[in-house]
C-alpha cells in the first residue's frame, strides 16, 4: 500500500501543478501560488526578459531564419509552460477536425438516410400550403403546428425561402455536425470536467439516427446536451440578473428540445431535473431552475390533448402506453433469460451506435472510440487530488456534478435495455438502438476532472487520441459517402433529365444499398424529385401522412396501391391519371409494369439500374385488344368404313355316344 502511494505521489509531482490556484469562471486553476514549493518538472518558465544585454532592441536586425526559430522557441516555450487553458487546446483541436467531418456531406448530392425523402416531401408540401395550384392540394392537407418534429420542418421551410430544399437540409446537418461537440463541451465545462473528451463527439454526430433518416432525433441531440448544460448554469446563478437571463435562455432551449423529439425531450427534462436537484445550490434557487422546465410542458400538454389518437386506438393514456412497452419488450424477450437479452444489448452498442456501412468499418471503429474514453477515464483518475488537497479545492468539486453526470449516463442506459425494438401502436420503429449514441456521449460526463490537473507537455499530448481517431475517421466517412454518391449517380442523372412541374411516384423493387448498412436505403430515393426540380407543379406522395407527429394529413382514403413498399402492387389504371413520372429501380425481368397501357407510357431516360417513364399526354386509353387469331382449318369428317362381314359358319353336328 505505501508503495501505491508512493508511485501516486510521483505520478502527481510530474503531472500536476501541486500550488494553490486562482479560480477562473469556467472551473480552471490558473496562476500559481508563490509559495509553492515546487510545481511540475515539464514547466519551462518564460518570464525572463530575453531582450536584455547588447543586441536589446535590435530584433530587426536579425535575420528571417534567426527570427523564425526565436518565435518558435517561445511559442514551444509557452505550450510547455503548463499556460495553454483546456478551452484553448479544445478549440484548436476542434477547428482541425471540423473540415474532416464536414466534407463527407459535400462528397454526394443526396445525402443517405431511409427516412429523409419522405421527410423532405413532406417539406415540400408544407412549402406549398395555401398556394393556388398547388397539386398536394386535392389529397393532403396539413400545417405547422406546437408538435414535435416541428423544429426540422420549421428550419427547413425557412431556409427553403432563399435556397432550395437539398441545401437547406445539408446546411442544417452541417450545423448539427458541428454543434453536437461544442454542447457537449459546454456541458463538461460546467460539470467542472475537460472539454477535451467532447472531441469524440464528432465521429459520434454520424450515428444510426442520421443513417436511418431520423433526422429530427439526431438534432435533438445536442439541443439535448445544451439543455442540461444550461440547467446547470441556471442552477449555480448568484446574481439576480444573471438568473433571470438564463432562467429564460433554459426554457427557450427546453421548448426547443420539445419541438426537436418527443423521446429525447422526455430523456432531457428528466436528467435535467435531476441536475437541478443534484446541483450545489440553495433549494429555492433549484426550484426556479425547474420551473424553467414549465413552458415544455404546456407544449406538450397542448399537443397531447388537441392531437387526434391514432388510427384505429382509443386516446393513448399512461396505461395504455405501459401496456404497449410492456407486451412487445416481453415479445422481444421470448423465452430467453432476461440477463443474457440485457448483455446481448450492451454488445450491440458497437454495431448500433455508428451504425453506417455494408462493409461494417464503423463496428471497429466504435469499439476503438470506446477505448480512448476509458483512456480518458483511466487518466483522469491518475490525476485525481491527493488526501492532502485543500479544503477549498474540495469545496469545489461539488459542482462537478458527478452524481448527475451518473444518473444521465444510467438513465440513457436504462432506456436502451428496457426499451423495445419496435412499437407499432405509437409508431416507433427501431426503437430502442437510437439510445445507443446517447449512451455514449452521456458516457463522457463520466470522465474524472482529475484532466483537468494535468500540465505540460501531457495537456498537450491529451487530445493527441481524439485527434488521431478523428481524422481517420472522417477519411473513412469521406470515402464511403462518396460511394454513396457514385451509388445513387444513376437516380441524380435520370431526374435531371426529368422536367419539373410533375407528379412523380417511386417504384423500386430493389431497395437494398452496397454502401449503407440500412435495410431499405434506397426505397425513399423517389422523394427527392420535388427538391432536385423544384416547381410549384412538383409532387411526390409524402409518406407517414396521418401520423401524430407529421404534419400533413390525408383527405382521401388511403391507398395501399401508393406504398412505397409494395411496388408489385402497382394498378397502372388507378395510377395513370393522376401521376406523369415513374421511377423505376431494377425492374425484374418479365414483370409487366404498365400491363394493359403500354401505349400511354414512355422511357423517358436510363441510367444504370434507374429508369423514368413519362406518362403521355391525352386522355388514357387502353391498348386494343390483340388481334382474333387465324381460323384454324377444321379437316373434313370423313366417315369411319365399317368392316367386311366377317363369312358365315356352319355348326357340324356331334356324333351321338355309343353305349357299351
Amino acid at each position: 500500500m505505501a508503495s501505491w502511494r508512493t508511485l501516486y505521489h510521483v505520478w502527481a509531482r510530474i503531472v500536476v501543478y501541486r500550488g494553490r490556484r486562482a479560480k477562473s469562471p469556467c472551473g480552471l486553476s490558473v496562476g500559481i501560488s508563490p509559495d509553492a514549493p515546487w510545481h511540475a518538472v515539464s514547466v519551462v518558465d518564460i518570464s525572463t526578459n530575453e531582450a536584455r544585454g547588447p543586441d536589446s532592441g535590435r530584433h530587426s536586425e536579425q535575420s528571417g531564419p534567426d527570427r523564425r526559430e526565436g518565435t518558435v522557441g517561445r511559442i514551444g516555450a509557452w505550450l510547455l509552460a503548463g499556460k495553454v487553458s483546456d478551452a484553448w487546446c479544445f478549440g484548436v483541436c476542434y477547428a482541425l477536425l471540423l473540415p474532416f467531418f464536414l466534407a463527407p456531406l459535400f462528397a454526394t448530392r443526396l445525402l443517405p438516410g431511409l427516412d429523409l425523402p419522405f421527410h423532405m416531401a413532406a417539406a415540400d408540401m408544407l412549402s406549398k400550403v395555401g398556394r393556388a395550384g398547388s397539386p398536394y392540394a386535392p389529397y393532403y392537407e396539413g400545417g405547422l403546428r406546437i408538435a414535435p418534429y416541428a423544429a426540422h420542418f420549421i428550419a427547413m421551410i425557412g431556409l427553403g425561402k432563399v435556397m432550395g430544399l437539398l441545401a437547406a437540409h445539408k446546411l442544417i446537418i452541417m450545423a448539427y455536425v458541428a454543434g453536437l461537440p461544442l454542447a457537449m463541451a459546454s456541458l463538461l465545462a460546467v460539470c467542472r470536467r475537460s472539454r477535451i473528451p467532447a472531441l469524440l463527439a464528432f465521429p459520434l454526430a454520424y450515428n444510426l439516427t442520421l443513417h436511418y433518416g431520423f433526422v429530427s432525433f439526431a438534432l435533438s441531440l445536442p439541443v439535448l446536451l445544451w439543455l442540461l448544460a444550461e440547467m446547470t448554469k441556471l442552477a449555480h446563478s448568484d446574481r439576480t440578473r444573471t438568473l433571470l437571463a438564463r432562467w429564460f435562455a433554459t426554457a427557450a432551449v427546453s421548448c426547443l428540445l420539445f419541438l426537436c423529439h418527443l423521446q429525447n425531450f422526455l430523456y432531457g427534462v428528466c436528467a435535467a431535473l435531476a441536475f437541478a436537484a443534484l446541483a450545489a445550490a440553495p433549494i429555492r434557487r433549484k426550484l426556479i431552475a425547474a420551473t424553467a422546465l414549465g413552458p415544455s410542458f404546456a407544449g406538450l400538454a397542448y399537443w397531447h390533448f388537441s392531437s387526434p389518437p391514432v388510427t384505429g386506438q382509443a386516446k393513448l393514456t399512461p396505461a395504455l402506453a405501459w401496456a404497449f412497452l410492456k407486451r412487445h419488450r416481453l415479445d422481444d424477450l421470448g423465452r430467453g433469460k432476461l440477463l443474457d437479452d440485457l448483455w446481448s444489448r450492451v454488445l450491440l452498442i458497437p454495431s448500433h451506435a455508428m451504425r453506417a456501412f455494408a462493409d461494417e468499418s464503423n463496428v471497429p471503429a466504435c469499439k476503438g472510440l470506446f477505448l480512448i474514453m476509458v483512456a480518458y477515464v483511466v487518466a483522469g483518475i491518475l490525476a485525481w487530488p491527493a488526501a492532502n488537497e485543500p479544503l477549498e479545492a474540495r469545496a469545489l468539486r461539488k459542482r462537478r456534478m458527478r452524481l448527475a453526470g451518473l444518473i444521465g449516463f444510467l438513465g440513457a442506459l436504462f432506456a436502451y435495455l428496457a426499451l423495445p425494438h419496435h412499437l407499432q401502436e405509437l409508431e416507433l420503429m427501431t426503437f430502442f438502438p437510437r439510445f445507443s449514441v446517447l449512451v455514449l456521449l452521456m458516457f463522457l460526463l463520466l470522465v474524472p476532472a482529475g484532466l483537468l490537473r494535468l500540465r505540460g507537455v501531457f495537456v498537450l499530448l491529451l487530445p493527441v487520441p481524439a485527434l488521431v481517431f478523428g481524422m481517420l475517421y472522417g477519411r473513412q466517412l469521406y470515402v464511403h459517402y462518396r460511394a454513396y454518391g457514385a451509388e445513387v449517380a444513376g437516380f441524380v442523372a435520370v431526374a435531371s433529365k426529368t422536367p419539373p412541374g410533375g407528379k412523380a411516384m417511386g417504384l423500386v423493387f430493389d431497395r437494398r444499398s452496397a454502401v449503407m448498412s440500412v435495410e431499405s436505403a434506397l426505397i425513399g430515393i423517389p422523394g427527392f424529385y420535388p427538391a432536385m426540380r423544384p416547381a410549384l407543379g412538383s409532387m411526390v406522395p409524402p409518406a407517414y401522412c396521418g401520423l401524430r407527429h407529421m404534419p400533413c394529413r390525408l383527405k382521401v382514403a388511403p391507398d395501399p396501391t401508393l406504398s412505397p413498399w409494395l411496388p408489385g402492387s402497382f394498378a397502372p389504371a388507378k395510377m395513370l391519371p393522376v401521376f406523369d413520372y415513374y421511377f423505376v429501380r431494377s425492374l425484374p425481368p418479365g414483370f409487366d409494369l404498365f400491363r394493359g397501357y403500354h401505349g400511354m407510357v414512355e422511357l423517358l431516360a436510363q441510367s444504370g439500374n434507374w429508369m423514368v417513364f413519362r406518362k403521355r399526354p391525352g386522355p388514357l386509353v387502353g391498348d386494343p385488344p390483340p388481334p382474333a387469331p387465324p381460323p384454324v382449318p377444321v379437316p373434313a369428317v370423313v366417315a369411319p368404313i365399317a368392316p367386311p362381314p366377317l363369312p358365315a359358319t356352319r355348326t357340324i353336328p356331334r356324333a351321338p355316344k355309343k353305349h357299351r
